[in-house]
């Protein structure tokens, strides 16, 4: 059998070998950077494939990266680069073709050094070869780097032995192990001896969900009309954040437990900016992921509900009436599971692990926190969102807020906040000279 190697032009093939010489750490992904296309496509984590009339999405447990393929006819975005690429797919006969272009070329190809440039363009088909297997092959483009267009190929196999696809936050677990992330005991989730509080009931077993032709259809792209949420719930005016109206509709002021006051006024002291999870670039937990200052996608099905958000996560809320993790599971998005209650979809989460905030000026949550999520469409193609939290570590009773998803025109696109992250070493270096100070 024929030897086969990657067509490199002979600078190129230098530039590869100087990449291996450099190790692992040279590899993007040691920094838990988003591997690009096609690489996601054979790491070894598991990923989820939500189909809809006019966009393909894929779930990824990798850092909870996401693809969102648009099969509509749209053309790729002008004159911008993204480290997943730019995918646009259409069908051809029973494959789906996927033209993916606008590369960051900062990603690698695998973890031998292989690399390409910004010239990249990699044409993907998947075809169904059996119930459970997708064939899957690439074609990679790059005249820059290679002397020649080539082909990988290989099978996707389905698993039916995995409920759902989990999270696997790579940086958060890096920075946790190496001590730049330190550990919050009374919030944090810290096993099952150590719980505060009994956790809610599993879920009842629902009927699966009616075909979505028969509800709302909410796939589209979305904005919070947030209020400063994400500065605060209650109305604010204050100096160096923006104002906000407010949100909280009941009751008036958060009803902290005496604990947690203090642990907020310690959390606005400024060493403390390199507490909140964002400053790292980490997920933003639920309800936080709805309000933060940045754009989502919904992606509806008849048996799934998935939220895209721009900040690169996801959040899956099976619609089958299935019942939640174990509780010893924790997750930074916790475990949702969504119903329909009329034309209103009602999102319960659970199984969170208590590393978030809330927002900005640190308000808290625990990892005993039960979150009861409502959207509902409004006229023009919005919806009104609520929000009910329960958290009795850190709340002496649940709390609601609300506030208007803007229908938006235009595409989800990419913020590479870890990978272009400036800020998070000058919170550090403020949080280490406030230690210095006190010793």
């Amino acid at each position: 059998m024929p030897v086969r190697t990657i067509p490199y032009q002979p600078w190129a093939l230098t530039q590869r070998q100087e990449n291996l010489a450099g190790g692992a750490t040279a590899d993007p992904l040691s920094q838990c950077f988003m591997p690009g296309v096609p690489r996601i496509m054979y790491l070894e984590f598991p990923f989820q494939i939500f189909q809809t009339r006019d966009h393909v999405a894929m779930t990824f447990e990798w850092q909870q990266v996401y693809r969102l393929i648009p099969t509509n006819g749209s053309n790729p975005a002008d004159g911008l680069t993204f480290w997943m690429g730019d995918s646009r797919g259409r069908w051809e006969g029973d494959a789906l073709v996927v033209e993916v272009t606008n590369h960051d070329d900062r990603t690698w190809l695998d973890g031998a050094g292989n690399f390409h440039s910004d010239a990249l363009r990699v044409t993907e088909r998947y075809l169904m070869i059996d119930a459970d297997t997708i064939q899957y092959e690439a074609t990679i483009t790059d005249p820059k780097v290679f002397t020649r267009p080539w082909t990988i190929r290989m099978p996707l196999h389905r698993h039916r032995d995995m409920t759902r696809v989990l999270e696997y936050q790579c940086r958060a677990e890096q920075e946790e192990a190496g001590g730049d992330f330190e550990r919050k005991p009374r919030t944090w989730y810290a096993g099952p001896d150590s719980s505060t509080v009994a956790p809610p009931a599993p879920a009842v077993p629902r009927p699966a969900a009616a075909a979505a032709t028969s509800r709302p259809d909410l796939n589209g792209f979305f904005q919070a009309d947030a209020g400063g949420a994400n500065w605060g719930f209650e109305k604010h005016n204050e100096p160096f954040t923006p104002g906000g109206r407010g949100v909280l509709v009941e009751p008036l002021s958060l009803p902290y437990q005496p604990w947690a006051v203090a642990e907020k006024v310690s959390r606005n002291l400024p060493e403390r900016g390199y507490d909140d999870p964002t400053a790292h670039c980490f997920v933003g937990g639920v309800p936080r992921a709805i309000y933060v200052p940045s754009p989502f996608h919904i992606v509806q099905t008849a048996t799934h509900v998935v939220i895209l958000h721009e900040r690169m996560s996801w959040r899956i809320s099976p619609l089958d009436g299935s019942s939640f993790l174990p509780d010893t599971i924790r997750l930074w998005m916790g475990d949702s599971r969504g119903r329909w209650e009329g034309s209103t979809l009602v999102v319960e989460t659970r199984n969170l692990n208590g590393k978030s905030w809330l927002n900005e000026v640190g308000d808290v949550i625990s990892h005993a926190a039960h979150v009861v999520e409502r959207f509902t469409p409004v006229e023009g193609g919005h919806l009104r969102y609520e929000a009910i939290v329960t958290d009795p570590v850190v709340y002496t009773r649940p709390w609601t807020i609300a506030m208007p998803l803007r229908r938006q025109t235009g595409e989800l696109l990419e913020v590479a906040c870890l990978e272009d992250n400036q800020d998070l070493k000058h919170l550090k270096d403020i949080r280490d000279a406030a230690r210095r100070g006190q010793r």
